[in-house]
């Protein structure tokens, strides 16, 4: 979370105001495998940020399937949009893979800030600009590419994240069956590379 503070502040060249008060705020709270930072339906105003560990952002369906929509790894910053509102519910659930660590700090506090401070206002709104494009990107890449090919962007773009994931969260990212995902990786195994300037 102050790593979080700090990349905002590197952002605007310049200390933003009363960032202390977020810094004294910061709640640490370790997860044990297969615990939830939060769950689906919970009023959960904090916006979160993984200090060690992986956790997945998943929907259940009715018979207890899951559907991930993302992964955060250390360093990364998460949360539910819908919840940051008041009396808004998580429409997901934050579940750890393995054990992790996330830091926490409630969104009222920032609103707060973001009232008082112009430079606040400016980093919340860059903060939903960047959420938008996450989820524009994913949407995209969920209707335009193949499984096979979002297994080979999500491995390109975060290699330790696709080393680290177990195939069972890895293929419910990809919208396959752990069987679909073992036909997937077999085949982009046995497909030879291209050669060096198409010799």
């Amino acid at each position: 979370m102050l790593a979080m503070l700090a990349r905002f502040e590197h952002a605007f060249g310049a200390p933003l105001p009363e960032a202390g008060r977020l810094a004294a705020a910061v709640r640490v709270r370790a997860l044990r495998h297969r615990e939830a930072a939060f769950e689906a339906g919970e009023l959960c105003s904090h916006v979160f940020a993984v200090r060690s560990g992986i956790l997945k952002q998943v929907y259940f369906g009715a018979d207890g399937s899951e559907r991930i929509k993302s992964f955060a790894a250390p360093g990364d910053l998460f949360g539910c949009p819908f919840a940051l509102t008041e009396g808004g519910r998580t429409s997901f659930a934050s579940i750890s893979i393995g054990s992790a660590v996330v830091e926490s700090i409630d969104f009222r506090l920032v609103e707060a800030l973001a009232e008082q401070h112009p430079a606040w206002q400016a980093a919340v709104g860059l903060a939903f600009r960047r959420l938008a494009e996450i989820k524009v990107v994913r949407e995209r890449d969920l209707l335009m590419l193949s499984p096979a090919e979002l297994y080979l962007k999500f491995a390109q773009e975060r290699p330790e994240l696709a080393a680290a994931v177990p195939q069972k969260d890895l293929a419910g990212y990809l919208g396959v069956t752990p069987v679909g995902l073992n036909r997937i990786l077999r085949r982009l195994r046995d497909t030879p590379a291209p050669s060096p300037c198409g010799q």
